[in-house]
């Protein structure tokens, strides 16, 4: 039986789920991202406690925006001095 995958492109990122064994692993341009289910079977990312989601895809486009939300606020913060 061929391992079943979803795919997209989301604010140019690739997001890649496969089943391989009964279990999902999620990929984000092709690194793998640690996720776990709760017992109500909402996902969770291990980086990102901020969200549960029944759909892991829709996870990962949450995940990806708050990313480039973050990296956008550190760009603009000043520089910490003394370090």
């Amino acid at each position: 039986m061929k391992p079943q995958s979803q795919s997209q492109e989301h604010e140019g990122h690739r997001i890649e789920i496969r089943d391989r064994q009964g279990k999902r692993e999620l990929l984000i341009d092709g690194a793998p991202v640690p996720h776990g289910q709760l017992p109500d079977g909402k996902f969770f990312l291990n980086d990102y406690a901020y969200d549960w989601q029944d759909d892991l895809l829709e996870l990962a486009r949450r995940y990806v925006s708050y990313r480039r939300r973050t990296a956008e606020i550190q760009a603009r913060a000043p520089e910490k001095k003394g370090k």
